[in-house]
């Protein structure tokens, strides 16, 4: 309690001084010092600031990739192969048969069957031959069995084809039946040769003739109507001039069988020769010896009085060769042939 009195009493002494020394003047001599209080911080204001105004992103624009072009990834590529040319055969010199075809293709029963013979020469220089085809039994290659007329074709250099006159037929009413075919010349003998292929072996080809029902999956052909054999009148014509020895040789003697076609009905005693020509020449060169031989009613051969020949060296010539009679007035009138035409046969002849 004392302690209580006494810390009031002290407070309010301590309030008294105070108070006194407030309101007491200073003195006049003296300017009072002013009391400078302890300068306070100053009271922070805050402004409102307004915010920065934040943009507002714009997406880019979007750019197209540049396109990379892809690697490319290289395809091994194989080494070309170094071909080496196949030599070409080689062809001896000769004359060759490369293929033969029939007409009508397949052959057929009843219709008469031409033959086309595909030649290759290779001699450099074009021949003169007398060809046929020979018709054969498979199983009997010795004995001929049919045949085309004999053929004199000039047979240029490289691939020709010619046709073989005449033709070969057998009858209808039978199975299919097989043949073998050859193309033979004649060699100065007259005897009949095989033709051959370029690699050597015997030309021949296999045919087999069927009759038009018998043809496996073979549609009808529509068989064209032959063309008209035109009929000649009566007369004596000439079909065919062959020469012995064949082929002609220069400085060799030559002999001329001509094939007459007599349709007079008559059986004439004729005088004839045959004349030698250029090519081209209306003059004749030179010509056999006349002769006189009776022509029967049907076609036959007949040999030229004498013989012809070229004389001296030289290369190949070549000639034509025409059969002419004599008239009344002993003219020499030119045979024809079944065209109406005058016959004539070319021919070379060669050292």
């Amino acid at each position: 309690m004392n302690k209580l009195i006494a810390l009031t009493l002290t407070l309010i002494l301590a309030l008294f001084l105070s108070v006194a020394c407030t309101s007491a003047p200073s003195p006049a001599s003296a300017p009072a010092a002013t009391q400078v209080s302890p300068t306070e911080p100053p009271t922070k204001v805050a402004f409102a600031v307004p915010p920065t105004p934040t943009e507002t992103p714009v997406p880019p624009t979007p750019v197209p990739p540049t396109p990379v072009p892809p690697t490319l990834t290289s395809t091994p590529v194989p080494p070309t192969p170094t071909i080496t040319p196949t030599a070409a055969p080689t062809i001896p010199p000769g004359l060759y048969v490369t293929e033969l075809r029939t007409d009508p293709n397949p052959a057929l029963r009843g219709p008469d069957i031409s033959f086309y013979a595909k030649f290759l020469n290779a001699t450099g220089a074009q021949q003169n031959y007398r060809w046929t085809v020979y018709l054969y039994r498979p199983d009997n290659l010795s004995r001929v069995t049919g045949e085309t007329t004999r053929t004199e074709s000039g047979i240029t250099v490289g691939n020709s084809e010619f046709k073989s006159q005449g033709t070969w037929k057998i009858p209808v009413g039978g199975p299919c039946e097989d043949f073998v075919a050859r193309v033979v010349f004649f060699d100065q003998n007259n005897q009949p040769v095989p033709f051959m292929k370029p690699d050597g072996q015997m030309f021949q080809k296999e045919l087999r003739v069927c009759a038009l029902i018998d043809l496996p999956n073979l549609a009808t052909p529509t068989l064209l109507p032959p063309t008209p054999t035109p009929t000649p009148g009566p007369g004596i014509y000439v079909t065919d001039i062959r020469i012995q020895p064949e082929p002609p040789t220069r400085n060799i003697d030559l002999n001329f069988i001509v094939t007459f076609a007599n349709t007079t009905g008559t059986a004439p005693h004729t005088k004839w020769v045959v004349f030698i020509y250029r090519p081209g020449e209306p003059n004749a060169f030179g010509q056999t010896t006349g002769a006189t031989s009776t022509i029967l009613s049907a076609i036959a051969d007949a040999q030229s009085a004498g013989a012809w020949k070229l004389s001296g060296g030289g290369p190949c010539e070549d000639f034509v060769a025409r059969v002419a009679f004599f008239d009344q007035n002993n003219k020499p009138v030119t045979y024809l042939g079944f065209d109406n035409k005058p016959f004539e046969k070319t021919f070379k002849v060669c050292p």
